[in-house]
């Protein structure tokens, strides 16, 4: 049987469709919110898995929800291989050439499962928040909203969690979304400033400032001997909240809208992210990387706005970061990729974004006949701007330098598609919201002429949307408590 493709009319938003899913299990939504780019064009609602991936370390659990009630099976092994064993029992190769995914695996893939794309890397850092290492749900439906050309489509593929199609599941799963997508919008009162009060001593961090400074400075010792060129390092803050997880997405898209926010509801914690960032894009054998690097608050004043702007493009410092972060990106294709087939068709291009702007660069390639999405994805894993160079060596120091672990931040958020239409984003501008507390994290890339009073500026700048986000008066006195604040 072939998948069910149905275009139906409907007043919904990706949003207001997500309103009429509560209660269901495993709701995702990647949102695009901003139409006007290539990248950004569709955003999808899913919901119900028939199977959810999950793994700690080498612990993973595959949990079957087709069954009457829930059966969970665990295996040890590197996660990357059981996950791309498991998309090869779904692929759908043979379909009708779409530039949207056909159901597929949907979730997030945290940073730390570096330690199975680089064995030997170390595992110093305390995994404090003990989340999974990543939670990907398998979805045989899915809401395509298509922003250019204003249409909305139902995909049902009767996948079977064994791999087998049945057109009687394709067409519940139809009927299903064809109900939701009929219901009228349940009333919701929009998420308002008045129902959260913040105070600036709710916001802590994982570094004071000090500390934070001085492993600036001690990446620069490492750069300075040589070890590396160039090394992103974070801090982790964390504050109280009264919104729920699905609040804080709505806001957070309200406040600082870019090209892939996402909302996964992963049970007990939610992921809520805003990402100007892709990390790939896979179509067929075609693959795209687009890192960005340096960073310039906006302006309200034009004028000044525009100063920033011919600032940020003219910084030695910023262009020559992210030329060494394109070369890793090329470097890493090129592993995946045909002999002689990676491009560089964008080479720092400024893209401005609701609170910061940035510089950045588009490597593409075709990658080789036998690779896989997942392999290329692994490959590739974690992206290269938010690592450092050399990769392996900026890894090793920033689980040096860094207390705990970073978790979902600056792993991957998106699809696999089961027809081979993928795309991830790098999960930075990400939150994690669970029992009334928000964690996000925010770095800034540190080479040999950084100014380590300006890169954690940088850090503060980048939160300036969650700041918002939580009700700080943009987010000053929160920054002005972080400088002198205890590790936590």
């Amino acid at each position: 049987m072939r998948p069910l493709i149905q275009e139906i009319q409907t007043a919904h938003t990706p949003e207001s469709l997500v309103e009429n899913l509560r209660g269901e299990n495993g709701i995702i939504l990647l949102r695009s919110n901003s139409f006007d780019s290539p990248q950004a064009r569709y955003s999808f609602v899913a919901a119900n898995p028939f199977l959810i991936f999950r793994s700690f370390g080498s612990r993973c659990e595959i949990s079957n929800y087709q069954l009457p009630s829930p059966i969970s099976q665990i295996q040890f092994c590197n996660p990357w291989h059981l996950l791309d064993s498991l998309m090869s029992r779904f692929e759908l190769l043979d379909e009708i050439d779409l530039p949207f995914p056909l159901g597929g695996a949907f979730g997030y893939w945290g940073y730390d499962l570096k330690n199975f794309t680089e064995p030997k890397l170390p595992r110093r850092a305390v995994n404090d928040l003990e989340l999974p290492d990543c939670h990907v749900g398998f979805y045989d439906s899915i809401i395509v909203f298509d922003h250019r050309l204003g249409k909305v489509c139902i995909v049902s593929t009767g996948i079977n969690a064994d791999g087998s199609r049945s057109e009687k599941r394709a067409q519940g799963q139809l009927e299903f979304w064809r109900a939701k997508l009929q219901m009228h919008t349940p009333n919701c009162q929009p998420v308002s400033d008045s129902r959260f009060t913040i105070h600036d001593s709710t916001i802590a961090s994982n570094f004071t400032r000090a500390d934070f400074l001085a492993a600036v400075e001690r990446a620069q010792n490492y750069i300075r001997a040589g070890d590396i060129y160039q090394v992103n390092i974070s801090q982790r803050l964390t504050a109280q909240s009264i919104f729920s997880g699905w609040e804080f997405f709505e806001k957070l898209s309200a406040v600082s809208p870019a090209p892939f926010s996402a909302f996964l509801d992963c049970g007990e914690f939610q992921i809520t992210s805003s990402s100007p960032e892709q990390f790939l894009r896979m179509s067929g054998s075609h693959i795209v990387t687009r890192p960005i690097k340096g960073t310039r608050p906006r302006h309200a004043d034009p004028t000044r706005d525009a100063q920033l702007a011919y600032e940020l493009q003219t910084s030695a410092k910023e262009l020559s970061e992210l030329v060494m972060i394109t070369d890793l990106l090329r470097n890493d294709l090129g592993k995946v990729c045909e002999f002689g087939s990676i491009q560089v068709p964008e080479l720092a291009k400024l893209e401005k974004f609701a609170q910061v702007q940035h510089l950045v660069s588009t490597v593409e390639g075709r990658l080789k006949k036998d690779a896989t999405h997942f392999a290329a994805f692994a490959s590739c894993f974690p992206g290269g701007s938010i690592t450092g160079a050399p990769k392996f060596r900026a890894m090793e120091i920033i689980d040096e330098l860094e207390p705990m672990s970073r978790g979902p931040y600056c792993g991957a958020i998106g699809y696999l598609g089961f027809n081979r239409e993928s795309q991830l984003s790098i999960a930075i501008r990400t939150a994690i919201c669970r029992d009334s507390v928000v964690h996000f994290n925010v770095g800034a890339g540190i080479v040999a002429d950084s100014n380590p009073e300006a890169e954690y500026e940088e850090t503060l700048a980048k939160a300036q949307g969650l700041f918002a986000t939580l009700g700080s008066e943009a987010g000053v006195q929160a920054a002005a408590c972080l400088t002198e604040q205890a590790r936590t």
